[in-house]
């Protein structure tokens, strides 16, 4: 009954998302899109079955990269299990994952979706955060998440993590498929000079797909004019600058996502500069004209390098 009280509140919560965003999602694309939903939705079911860590374990890939706010990006399932084991010292309660818009990739191996978390815990409010997760699937396997983001989440506790967890793995590709994730960043990076050059609203409604998706606080933001809205009301007193570590594509070369670190510097109470750092995932989607657009873009704070130290 908690979790059902749960979900209905996450859809609450959706309802009022939206409801100053009109632009509606990506429509659905069929059976495959339809069942990754079932999927992404069903994840409270498998914390049942299996217990707050081997529940999400389950739905992870062996080389996903997995972003939580506090420390750097964590590659591969043993990385993510250690993340994860550390986080169980405080009792997660109920948790629902409720999947908001998403997308699938022409051959249907790859695919993105992103939504709203809901955690309660026994006499506390439920706290609601975001998501964003890159799907992959192989042959006859089910979807596994390749990449993941969460987005207004809390800062991870303390966790011992070896140089090989926070390091982008180096991976033996084929030409086509070298070629698809050289693209990939490569928008990633353009991206980021534009943001450079004309500014970070500008760059962002620019490069964002016409279903394109920022999160607000805490609403979506959908779509080129709203995101340059958003941009614009942030105004001009602080500056983003990033740059990819890590991509991935899609078989089919249409669907893909980078990893990246960003450095974001404004003015503190008395004046003088302060930088935050932060790391994000990216989901790009090939458009009819050739160029990359992003669909979703979501990350969460880093400790600074000297403080990793």
């Amino acid at each position: 009954m908690r979790t059902r009280s749960v979900i209905l509140a996450t859809a609450t919560l959706l309802s009022g998302c939206l409801h100053h965003r009109p632009v509606p999602p990506e429509p659905a694309r069929g059976p495959a899109l339809d069942s990754l939903f079932h999927i992404d939705q069903s994840r409270s079911d498998s914390l049942l079955a299996r217990g707050p860590v081997e529940g999400i374990l389950a739905l992870l890939g062996e080389d996903v990269v997995y972003l939580r706010a506090g420390v750097p990006a964590v590659y591969g399932r043993e990385g993510a299990r250690a993340l994860l084991v550390a986080g169980t010292a405080t009792p997660s309660g109920s948790i629902a994952w409720q999947p908001i818009g998403g997308g699938v990739s022409d051959d249907l191996r790859a695919a993105y979706t992103y939504g709203v978390v809901a955690r309660s815990q026994p006499k506390t409010p439920i706290r609601f955060e975001r998501y964003v997760a890159y799907w992959q699937r192989t042959g006859d396997q089910p979807w596994r998440i390749a990449a993941y983001s969460e987005v207004g989440s809390p800062a991870a506790v303390e966790v011992n993590l070896n140089a090989a967890q926070t390091t982008p793995p180096v991976r033996r590709l084929s030409e086509p498929l070298a070629e698809g994730v050289d693209k990939v960043r490569a928008a990633d990076s353009s991206f980021s000079d534009l943001a450079y050059r004309m500014g970070t609203g500008f760059a962002f409604s620019n490069t964002a797909a016409d279903n394109g998706v920022v999160f607000g606080t805490p609403q979506l933001v959908v779509g080129p004019d709203a995101i340059r809205a958003f941009f614009a009301a942030q105004g001009t007193s602080s500056s983003l600058t990033w740059h990819p570590v890590y991509a991935s594509v899609a078989g089919s070369r249409d669907l893909g996502f980078t990893i990246g670190e960003y450095i974001a510097t404004g003015r503190g109470p008395s004046g003088a500069a302060v930088q935050r750092f932060g790391k994000y995932l990216t989901v790009w989607k090939l458009q009819r004209d050739g160029t990359w657009k992003f669909v979703v873009d979501g990350g969460n704070p880093t400790p600074s390098r000297e403080s990793q130290r």
